[in-house]
């Protein structure tokens, strides 16, 4: 990796601890909200690391940002040097024993709800319980984060309903699903499964929880749409519909929350809801758990920064 002779060489410890974020959790935003930080901000930490290094670590697809060649070639050696980082630190003069390390609180969430969970829910709660250690884990589907709560991997897990048998649930919060389409689409100002038949659509990614539950409705409706684009992450949908690639469905709080100038929000006529639940092994939550989902409930669940 060669370096511009205009650019300051100088790393730090702090931007390849997040380019391994970024390896390890699959995205930038999956990984700011991993790191409790803004997205932008690490998106521009990344961007000088790029400067420094004189070389692109990371390639933009359409299916969000991945690591280039000379990307993974960088995260080996990152981690080679924080490990050294981390024996360095450890010349120190003995110390006392430390005291038994706090088993964090595992909190699983799918992909598009632990942007909502890492900016505002866990961020409150951490706050609030300093000496509750806590774990964010970005489960790649439903399937996964049953499966986590079933083995005991994960605590308390935040996916959108319904939850298998052998697990128990608590509502968190239901969302109105609305259809946002292009200002130039003729549709009446509330729609119906009819409408959607031969409609352009921005979509999750095949096999997501989101994409398998708009399937489903999709199918059982008899309706056949036209997948105009196929986007992970939500705030692409929006931009996908204002470039006028398609129509996306879209949770009404997190469209006002990116903004929907440039667009057209229908309602559903009957509404369409999808309730996000709390979920956990049965039986009383241990009391780490128990006092995140009353911080959960009693704060409520806002979208997150994508």
């Amino acid at each position: 990796m060669a370096h511009d002779g205009g650019t300051d060489p100088r790393l730090t410890v702090h931007q390849l601890r997040r380019l391994i974020a970024v390896a390890e959790h699959g995205s930038i935003s999956a990984a700011a909200a991993a790191l409790y930080i803004a997205q932008p901000a690490l998106s521009k930490s990344l961007l000088e690391l790029e400067r420094n290094v004189g070389t692109r670590l990371f390639a933009r697809t359409n299916r969000g940002t991945v690591l280039s060649a000379d990307g993974e070639r960088a995260v080996r050696l990152a981690r080679a040097i924080l490990a050294d980082v981390q024996a360095f630190e450890g010349l120190a003069q003995p110390r006392p024993p430390a005291a038994p390390a706090r088993t964090p609180l595992c909190i699983a969430a799918t992909p598009m709800l632990s942007n909502d969970l890492g900016t505002h829910l866990i961020p409150t709660f951490v706050a609030g319980h300093p000496q509750i250690p806590v774990r964010l884990v970005r489960s790649p589907s439903r399937e996964a984060l049953f499966a986590a709560l079933h083995d005991g991997t994960a605590d308390v897990g935040v996916a959108a309903m319904p939850v298998p048998d052998g697990l128990a649930a608590r509502r968190l919060a239901v969302r109105e699903v609305v259809l946002v389409s292009p200002a130039d689409v003729d549709l009446p100002p509330a729609v119906n499964n009819t409408h959607l038949d031969g409609l352009p659509l921005v979509l999750p990614p095949p096999g997501s929880g989101r994409r398998d539950d708009i399937d489903r409705l999709l199918a059982a409706a008899g309706v056949r749409p036209v997948v105009a684009m196929e986007a992970e992450e939500r705030s692409a949908w929006v931009a996908c519909v204002r470039a006028g690639l398609g129509s996306a469905f879209l949770y009404r709080d997190l469209v006002e929350h990116l903004g929907y100038e440039g667009t057209v929000v229908r309602p559903f006529d009957p509404p369409v809801r999808g309730t996000v639940a709390l979920i956990h092994p049965p039986g009383e939550p241990g009391p780490a758990a128990a006092a995140f989902m009353a911080h959960a409930l009693a704060a409520g669940l806002r979208p997150g920064v994508h």
